[in-house]
């Protein structure tokens, strides 16, 4: 096709240049060496309007987006800690913040493609995707991706930031996961509409390193221990009764490497109590969950009123932290005791848009970071090493958003945050911890994406 379109300009442009001097040669013959003064220009032109379309085809498979999420937010006390984007300063309770601020660069060849993402924020530049993507041309189903990129786990990780309607993630997955990237190599299966029944099938998974979110937030390997991420989702649409479905079932098979010989483990449902022999020992570390996505129009209103969003995930499996921490453990914190707990954490949210410029949130979440006590053993002298990181947390998040523009939307959150109440305070449980904290949070973001 290319070639057929030179040769049409080629010829076109030879005509007009030979017409032109015909004409004004008064209609005499052209000489053989004005005919190859001529030919050489019209090969020069085309050659240059060749280099000109490659150029500006390259550059048609380059796609840049990005966002900036810049807000306000204030707390009921100074110095909380926080799961909305951040512990608050010790004598501040209230703080500006640029929450995220990224650029984002696709090169999409088709067959394959380059992501580069990278996120530039007062504390520093540092990156949140880098991958290569190999796409099967034969099926268009398959696909291999190396570098670091979104775990394929649950729901939350791979809907993009900018696109949440709750300012943060639950806090099951900040807590259990850290950060939603990782470094390794994913598979990924997408069947088409000629698959028949399978086109309502999708698969994602793959091997990581499952050190990102601690240790640097690099995902580089420290332990030689590899962890297994995958989801298995589907699809079913019913486009008569304006309704959606989307699900799926995920796991995470992994393990974190000791490098004490103690470890604290629960015995029974009373004491987390200390267990020996663990030096360069591999503690299990494994997470389920199912996930669900509704997406309704209410007959009738629904044309008026707008869609309807009913989404939701429950999470289980263990964790091995530390004493100070109910997050994941990392081999190169040398020397530090582990504390292996069995954790379970859901949300619910809802999600009503109103008309083409309002929507409305209302989040429900749970974390229980360790199931196997309840709130009234922590920070008892008999219960072992339980501590304030035993205590479960929920969270109800109602919010309003706005959408200025096709590029600006505008966020008021309140997070309602209510912590288990603490039987005790031994191992520096903090009296405070006897009843609720006062930690929730009111948030007002701007974001513009492009």
């Amino acid at each position: 096709m290319k070639q057929h379109v030179s040769r049409i300009f080629s010829g076109a442009l030879a005509m007009s240049l030979l017409t032109g001097v015909a004409f004004g040669q008064n209609d005499s013959a052209v000489s053989a060496e004005e005919f190859e003064t001529l030919k050489g220009q019209v090969e020069s032109l085309n050659e240059g309007f060749l280099v000109t379309k490659t150029t500006v085809d390259k550059l048609a498979k380059i796609k840049v987006s990005g966002y900036v999420q810049a807000q306000y937010q204030i707390a009921d006390s100074n110095g909380i800690a926080s799961m909305a984007g951040g512990n608050f300063p010790a004598n501040a309770n209230q703080r500006f913040l640029i929450r995220r601020a990224r650029l984002k660069t696709v090169y999409d060849n088709i067959t394959s493609q380059l992501v580069i993402e990278v996120e530039a924020r007062p504390s520093g530049v540092s990156l949140k995707d880098a991958e290569v993507i190999l796409n099967e041309p034969w099926l268009k189903t398959f696909s291999l991706a190396a570098g670091y990129m979104d775990r394929p786990f649950g729901f939350e990780i791979g809907y993009s930031s900018s696109a949440h309607e709750a300012p943060e993630r639950a806090r099951v997955y900040q807590a259990v996961f850290k950060d939603e990237k990782d470094l390794g190599l994913k598979f990924e299966a997408n069947p088409t509409d000629r698959m028949g029944f399978l086109q309502y099938l999708n698969y994602k998974g793959g091997i990581y390193t499952g050190t990102s979110g601690y240790n640097g937030g690099t995902g580089d390997e420290i332990d030689s221990t590899v962890d297994l991420i995958g989801r298995v989702g589907f699809k079913l649409p019913f486009y008569d009764l304006g309704l959606a479905v989307d699900g799926g079932a995920s796991y995470y098979l992994g393990s974190v490497l000791s490098l004490n010989d103690t470890s604290w483990v629960m015995r029974g449902d009373t004491a987390l109590l200390a267990s020996t022999g663990n030096q360069k020992k591999r503690l299990e570390r494994n997470a389920f969950g199912v996930d669900a996505q509704v997406y309704y129009t209410i007959p009738v209103i629904g044309d008026r009123l707008g869609g309807t969003s009913l989404r939701g995930e429950y999470l289980w499996g263990q964790t091995p932290g530390t004493l100070a921490s109910n997050g994941p453990y990392g081999a190169s914190v040398a020397g530090t005791q582990t504390a292996v707990r069995n954790f379970s954490g859901w949300y619910a949210s809802w999600i009503q848009n109103y008309g083409d410029k309002l929507q409305s949130v209302v989040k429900y979440d749970v974390f229980d970071p360790n199931t196997d006590v309840t709130g009234a053993r922590v920070g008892v002298a008999t219960g072992g090493r339980l501590s304030k990181e035993d205590l479960k947390y929920t969270t109800l998040g109602l919010g309003l958003i706005y959408y200025w523009d096709e590029a600006v939307r505008i966020t008021m959150y309140w997070d309602f945050v209510t912590n288990e109440k603490a039987g005790g305070t031994a191992n520096g449980v903090n009296a405070a911890f006897g009843k609720d904290l006062k930690d929730n949070v009111a948030t007002l973001r701007a974001q513009v994406k492009f």
